[in-house]
């Protein structure tokens, strides 16, 4: 058959339909190339984003793992984790927990033992002195090395250094038995003494620093020197052996001298005569293991002269102070006041650092450890916020120090009989701003009236005066009845509290500072709503009742499952949280009185309730199981918080949410990571009774805690203690780099985080 000749239409036609196929092959074929394309830049991106997950989980466990023995690395470490994936929750808690840790770094360099080391008057230097190396010399805030121009012509150790209290003056003391006068201005030294070979020696200026007192070990005499003339003045002599340590008191009246495996004596500094009686020895001799040191005060004097105690000795009696400090597993070696006079740091041959609280002699927490040998000297610095520790191991380790004040609570004029006493049936609440604390009065002995201790705990003012008394004041509730019951506002100023006059627990309610005309209450007051519109009541059975306190609305009853313990609402009053004796935590929905959630998981009573400040709705509770569980209220799920010793009592979120600080009756207080669950930093300790309320300043830069502190005649069983919690406020990355004083170098990061840019902008 023949072919038809195609027209110049036809044509036309079959080559748009070629291009057209031609097209539509191309495009599947660029889209299936960026498909492929797409594919495998999302393979790509995924495998980097695990291999940076990987890298930040490996530096997180490599920062744990030096926290003691590199905690300046440590920190940049745990910077670096952060750095290299997106924020989370995870990688700002460890950065967090870095931040938090007692050690801050150590300082290496000496060939030997180092053994005495300190501050300069201004907090701006870190020196020590050791075997085979008479100075070293830091920079307190870059711990960078000082350069000083020290010859080494005679092979001297330095074995005691001493600043001059205006700071122009350092004194180190040396094995020759020489003293050397460094001026801190020009570093020019000048040398006095003869050359007379001894093993250690210690030294300390007088106030005024016209006078150093020198002992040195194999020679049965003190010294006291002229600075000014490089020359000893007068020799001081007794019959008690090898002197030791010396110090001078505050107003420079006295000089102390601590004699091995025998007394403490006091000379009178003007004269070098003998005053008063001994001090005896703490315990058995150990050879050149002794300590002494007055507080800043001049009331008390710490010892130890050869055992593994250190006694605190009131100077005016010259009879102790306080019990035995004992805990340490070998001989005391020195001893060292914070600036306030609140704590007391004790080294010792077993390689630990104690701290003590210098009212009562109880231990604050845990020994601090690292050192590899024993610790032979200690030193806090000007502000208190750090404490140097020099050891056998050829360092110098300093570490940084929760700072609190704590305030003793007491009423002018004679104590009422009704004065609130530590024990069963004591109470105390603070407002969840911090600004009001309110204590239940309890006499176990007989009945009372129904009065309340009141005091304002927000203004700056209640903390000027360092150690004094709180003021504070009397609330008349009832007349007749003690108070069983109380809640307070968020703000501090509205007062909800109950009597025992019926089997309901308190029929009637009393309402201070809430809206006029506010309707009858009944039942035992457990929380307000933030606005201070609503209040929670307990009332009988196993009822909870929500309470409008300006009458717009009626109460609502919520059912549950045993007489209510505590409560807490949600940080927009939304939702009502109820701690029960069996152990669940129930939550309800203010509004329709519908229960949202039934939270089970502790073993014993509910005894603390708090909202996180967020959403979804957070909750903590503590228990008298010893825990406190954290709770995704939505979900239902809960993350256990463990490690305290007795029944925790007190719970509070910090105004951000990410901080949660628990306290109870093990005396301590914990702070945690919120969103993750981790602990931050020991455990905060010193209370000298259960911690029975918590909370926040609206800034989040004090905690404070309410302790059953004491119970004497004077009344004054409660402590108000003020954690400084600053350093949680702020960005973690911002302190923990702060703490470092250096960032990682580029070899470090080369070395330690591989295939990754160098940060220049690790630490701000």
């Amino acid at each position: 058959m023949a072919r038809v000749p195609l027209t110049e239409q036809d044509r036309r036609r079959r080559q748009v339909v070629v291009l057209g196929v031609a097209v539509a092959v191309l495009v599947v074929l660029t889209a299936g190339l960026l498909v492929r394309a797409t594919t495998a830049t999302g393979e790509r991106e995924r495998a980097e984003a695990a291999r940076d997950a990987a890298l930040s989980r490996a530096l997180m466990a490599e920062s744990a793992s030096l926290a003691v023995t590199d905690p300046r690395t440590a920190r940049l470490l745990a910077v670096a984790a952060a750095r290299i994936v997106p924020p989370s929750p995870w990688t700002r808690a460890a950065v967090r927990a870095a931040a938090a840790r007692p050690e801050l770094a150590v300082l290496r360099g000496f060939p030997s033992d180092v053994d005495a080391v300190t501050f300069s008057p201004d907090g701006a230097y870190v020196a020590a002195s050791g075997r085979d190396d008479l100075l070293r010399v830091w920079d307190a805030r870059s711990l960078a090395p000082v350069t000083w121009p020290i010859p080494g012509d005679d092979g001297a150790s330095g074995t005691a250094l001493a600043y001059r209290p205006d700071g122009r003056e350092l004194a180190v003391a040396d094995t020759w038995g020489r003293v050397h006068f460094f001026d801190t201005a020009t570093r020019a030294r000048r040398i006095g003494g003869e050359t007379r070979k001894s093993s250690r020696s210690w030294a300390a200026y007088r106030p005024d620093g016209a006078l150093l007192a020198t002992t040195r070990t194999r020679f049965e005499e003190s010294r006291l020197w002229d600075p000014a003339a490089a020359a000893p003045v007068a020799a001081l002599r007794t019959l008690e052996g090898t002197p030791g340590p010396v110090a001078f008191s505050p107003d420079g009246t006295l000089l102390a001298v601590a004699y091995f495996g025998g007394p403490v004596r006091l000379f009178d500094a003007a004269s070098g005569l003998l005053t008063g009686d001994p001090l005896p020895a703490t315990d058995e001799a150990v050879d050149e293991a002794a300590a002494l040191a007055f507080s800043p005060d001049g009331r008390l004097l710490a010892a130890s002269t050869g055992g593994e105690q250190a006694q605190l000795w009131d100077v005016a009696t010259r009879r102790p102070a306080a019990r035995h400090l004992t805990g340490h597993a070998g001989p005391v070696t020195a001893v060292a006041f914070s600036p306030d006079g609140a704590i007391l740091a004790t080294a010792s041959g077993d390689r630990t650092v104690r701290l003590w609280d210098a009212a009562t002699g109880a231990p604050l927490g845990d020994p601090l450890t690292g050192h590899s040998g024993a610790v032979t000297a200690v030193a806090f610095s000007p502000d208190g916020a750090t404490l140097a520790s020099a050891s056998a191991d050829a360092t110098v380790r300093l570490w940084r120090l929760p700072r609190a004040r704590a305030r003793l609570l007491t009423l002018p004029g004679p104590v009422p009989a009704d004065r609130p006493v530590s024990g069963p049936g004591a109470r105390a609440v603070l407002s969840a701003d911090g600004t009001r604390l309110v204590v239940q009065p309890y006499d176990a002995t007989r009945p009372g009236p129904g009065r309340l201790w009141s005091w304002n705990t927000g203004s700056v003012r209640s903390w000027d005066a360092p150690g004094g008394p709180l003021p504070g004041g009397l609330l008349a509730i009832r007349k007749d009845t003690p108070v069983d019951a109380l809640a307070l506002s968020r703000d501090g100023r509205t007062l909800a509290a109950s009597g025992l006059d019926d089997p309901a627990h308190g029929r009637d309610v009393t309402i201070r500072g809430g809206p006029a005309g506010a309707p009858p209450v009944r039942g035992r007051p457990l929380a307000f709503s933030p606005d201070g519109r609503l209040l929670a009541t307990a009332v009988s059975g196993s009822e909870a009742r929500v309470w409008t306190l300006d009458g717009s609305a009626p109460g609502r009853t919520l059912a549950g499952e045993g007489e209510p313990v505590a409560a807490a609402f949600s940080a927009d009053g939304a939702l009502l949280a109820v701690g029960t004796p069996a152990g669940p935590v129930l939550v309800w929905d203010v509004a329709t009185g519908r229960r949202r959630a039934e939270l089970t998981g502790h073993t014993g009573v509910v005894t603390a309730l708090a909202f996180a400040p967020s959403t979804p709705p957070t909750l903590v509770s503590g228990g008298a199981d010893r825990t406190a569980r954290l709770w995704d209220v939505g979900t239902g799920r809960g993350l256990l918080l463990a490690g305290h010793a007795g029944p925790v009592d007190a719970v509070a979120f910090a105004p951000d949410g990410t901080v949660l600080a628990t306290g109870g009756a093990d005396r301590t207080v914990r702070l945690w990571d919120a969103p993750t669950g981790r602990p931050i930093g020991p455990p905060l300790a010193g209370h000298r009774g259960a911690v029975a309320a918590l909370a926040f300043t609206p800034d989040g830069r004090a905690l404070l805690a309410a302790a059953a502190d004491r119970a004497d005649v004077r009344g004054d069983s409660y402590a108000l203690w003020r954690w400084d919690t600053a350093a949680l406020a702020a960005d973690p990355v911002t302190t923990a780099c702060a703490q470092a004083a250096r960032t990682l170098t580029p070899a470090e990061w080369s070395a330690r985080v591989p295939g990754r840019p160098y940060r220049r902008d690790l630490c701000p």
